[in-house]
């Protein structure tokens, strides 16, 4: 089927990826040149692996730091993925290992994919293991551990063609963070502060957080009697999210790819609107927690230590906002790269796409007041192994 194949020829074509995003807001900028190698073998073994790097830059006191004082950060990540086909079944498994200064995160996930009624049907899952420890700077090269955090992640998806020119796809996915310790689920930011009665303190969450969420996307493709643009596709798509901490949001999304030529546009339009946490006060200018109040409970948590401890955060995504956001990105292929002869690889490299993407989010609320607005940018060069 047309749709099917389309989406998922990307994700299955043999092929060295690099990457180079970028992120701005009026705190903090972030560089994060990446890697992807992937390549099936004969024998239907699949292998991957990818490295990134992380250069975060911020000067704010509303980005967590306790003085207005500039500073980069630097993350490494590298990872491996394994994968064997079995008859209609590809199973996989990944391990990637990241690292900061004050953060260092082992992630292991397991998964397997089924393709159905030639291609028509794809289901798959993966459950995700994650342990991570964490620190507080105390200088240059010293830090001070503080306490860890588990997680549990798995997610089930079904991509279901419904005729030639409309498919389906569904997922839901569930986490858990932490299991009721400081030393298992650590989910506060060392660096942010919160006004608590009149004096600030060091921000204290809950040490277990259940996430949940729930996604629909529908491709439509759309055929155009023109040479030049020979189809409209469309992806309406709609996430539901909630958790035990009472955070519930909605995500509509619309994105449109128009052809035209060698180059096909993409343009995105969603937007994401949330309430707050359970345990969040603020006096309307800022998280703030009135005198005598030394916290708050977590009214909707599972666990119930977290429901009889007292919590509070300054975290300004914890709180009522909406976020807009608009994309639009363009994907070239390299096809006149063939003809320059002269150049070595000419005909390898005439098969690479090459694609530039430019975002901007509108925040509102606490999260506004904090970060600003904020500007994304991508850059993807990728040829086929």
């Amino acid at each position: 089927m047309v749709l099917l194949s389309s989406v998922h020829a990307a994700a299955d074509m043999d092929a060295i990826t690099l990457r180079g995003n970028y992120w701005r807001d009026r705190n903090t900028r972030v560089v994060q040149p990446s890697i992807d190698i992937a390549k099936q073998l004969p024998s239907g073994t699949q292998i991957s692996a990818h490295y990134l790097l992380d250069a975060i830059t911020s000067a704010s006191v509303a980005a967590g730091v306790l003085r207005d004082q500039p500073f980069t950060e630097l993350r490494n990540e590298a990872g491996v993925s394994l994968g064997q086909v079995i008859g209609p079944a590809t199973i996989t498994g990944s391990y990637s290992y990241s690292d900061e200064s004050d953060y260092w995160s082992h992630f292991a996930q397991l998964g397997v994919l089924l393709s159905l009624f030639q291609n028509n049907t794809i289901i798959s899952a993966s459950l995700g293991y994650s342990n991570d420890r964490i620190a507080l700077r105390m200088g240059p090269t010293l830090y001070n551990p503080i306490g860890g955090l588990q997680t549990l992640r798995g997610v089930a998806t079904l991509t279901q063609v419904l005729t030639r020119h409309l498919l389906l796809s569904a997922s839901y996915e569930v986490g858990i963070l932490g299991f009721g310790n400081g030393d298992n689920g650590f989910q506060a930011n060392v660096y942010r502060t919160v006004n608590l009665g009149g004096a600030p303190a060091r921000e204290l969450v809950p040490y277990q957080r259940i996430r949940q969420a729930a996604a629909v996307a529908f491709y439509v493709h759309v055929p155009v009697p023109s040479r030049i643009m020979p189809y409209l596709a469309f992806r309406p798509a709609y996430r539901l999210y909630w958790d035990d901490w009472g955070l519930l949001s909605h995500t509509p999304e619309l994105r449109m790819y128009v052809p035209t030529g060698p180059v096909e546009w993409r343009v995105t339009g969603r937007y994401y609107t949330q309430n707050h946490v359970s345990f969040w006060s603020d006096d309307g200018v800022r998280p703030s927690y009135p005198p005598g109040v030394q916290g708050l409970h977590c009214t909707h948590c599972v666990l119930a230590s977290s429901r009889s401890g007292l919590w509070y955060t300054a975290d300004p995504k914890l709180g009522d906002m909406t976020s807009t956001f608009l994309e639009i990105a363009a994907t070239v292929k390299m096809r006149g790269i063939h003809k320059w002869k002269w150049l070595p690889g000419h005909d390898w490299l005439g098969e690479g796409i090459f694609q530039l993407s430019y975002g901007h989010y509108i925040n509102s609320g606490f999260a506004h007041t904090a970060f600003g607005d904020s500007e994304v940018a991508g850059l993807t060069l990728e040829w086929p192994l």
